[in-house]
């Protein structure tokens, strides 16, 4: 008990064993925030090295795989929606699932170092996996592309780096074009249906 000016006053006095706690509690938050920080950085660091950097590849042109629809349009000198839209599959909104939206478009007057014919493009989840060109003349198209990629179709097919496969093939329907897909696009759409289904 304290008096000041004739009144009394009981004064807390902390004993030397809660100033000792005091302190370890301050130390002890400090370590658990540190703690905490240091998980955090670690978890983010393995989800980064655990993903794969996507490397954008050469298709036609001046295409390369991972390009969005607008920069396709711009890059191929389109009016925005100036094209046919051949497949728009969107899971619906409800879907729990990752995204996944697989859009495939036709230019029927698109050209191809410098020859004409249909330009059919896939895009993954908004980037462009695939193109697949039906030229007016398919042997003077294919010299056209062999020249212009330094790439030989004879064989059927040709790579371009780091992840580009060219081909000439025939459709559906028995039309013959020349396509291209990066290999790693279409690998990370097939983990997809694999996983979820389609």
């Amino acid at each position: 008990m304290v008096t000041f000016d004739g009144r009394r006053a009981e004064l807390a006095v902390l004993a030397p064993e809660n100033l000792y706690f005091r302190a370890i509690m301050k130390n002890y938050k400090k370590l658990v925030l540190c703690g905490v920080a240091l998980i955090l950085c670690l978890a983010t660091q393995c989800r980064h090295s655990g993903e794969k950097e996507f490397k954008p590849s050469r298709l036609a042109g001046e295409l390369y795989s991972g390009q969005s629809l607008q920069m396709v349009e711009r890059k191929l000198e389109m009016m925005a929606g100036k094209f046919d839209i051949v497949m728009d599959r969107t899971p619906l909104p409800s879907d729990t699932r990752p995204p996944y939206r697989l859009l495939v478009i036709s230019k029927k007057d698109g050209r191809v170092e410098g020859q004409a014919g249909e330009l059919v493009l896939t895009f993954f989840n908004d980037r462009l996996m695939t193109e697949q060109f039906y030229p007016a003349e398919l042997e003077r198209a294919r010299t056209a592309v062999e020249a212009a990629q330094t790439i030989a179709l004879s064989g059927g097919e040709a790579h371009i780096a780091p992840s580009t496969r060219v081909w000439v093939g025939k459709d559906e329907s028995g039309r013959s074009y020349i396509g291209w897909i990066d290999k790693s696009l279409q690998a990370e759409q097939d983990a997809w249906v694999k996983q979820y289904g389609q």
